[in-house]
């Protein structure tokens, strides 16, 4: 996140200090000043009667395949996946490695791993075929940016795909907003 220069200024003429405009906005920043997404704990303790949970998205054709190889299930008692292999890849996917924070990969279940401008659906394609919910290419987007008082709220996020995500900023830079 950049800033232009003497919003530093700014900032402190309007709030009075780095510390009373963290608090006014309640944005969550670490020890160096830096900004950080909030952690699902915290955002509930900000927006308590906000419902941000939503269900991870099944791109299976029939619920009766692996979500990650495509097979068919072998009983009964399997639900998701047809062996152990499958269940750890998947998991180790989508819980370990998929390389963004909770709330906004929240934001990505709730648009479903599509851009919210072009329309774009970019979920992981794994090498057997399977779409799994893991954004590639996809970023979470403040409608009204941080620097501007925007927050947060899930109604202040949307998913944008890279490409979408960089013109809405450089339209930003050309109206000389820095953000």
């Amino acid at each position: 996140m950049s800033m232009k220069k003497g919003v530093k200024g700014e900032r402190s003429f309007l709030y009075g200090s780095k510390k009373r405009y963290k608090e006014v906005n309640k944005m969550p920043y670490n020890k160096r000043g830096y900004r950080y997404w909030l952690s699902l704990g915290e955002y509930r303790k900000l927006y308590p009667n906000d419902f941000i949970f939503y269900p991870v998205p099944d791109y299976r054709k029939d619920s009766s395949i692996c979500k990650w190889c495509g097979r068919p299930l072998k009983n009964k008692r399997q639900s998701s996946f047809c062996s152990k292999d499958c269940r750890l890849s998947f998991k180790d996917l989508t819980v370990w490695h998929r390389g963004i924070a909770p709330l906004p990969y929240r934001i990505l279940f709730r648009d479903n791993f599509t851009c919210q401008d072009c329309g774009r659906f970019l979920a992981y394609r794994n090498q057997y075929g399977m779409y799994i919910p893991v954004g590639v290419d996809l970023e979470v987007h403040h409608i009204i940016p941080v620097c501007e008082g925007g927050t947060d709220h899930q109604n202040n996020l949307k998913t944008l795909c890279r490409e979408c995500h960089f013109k809405k900023h450089s339209i930003n830079l050309v109206k000389g907003v820095l953000l």
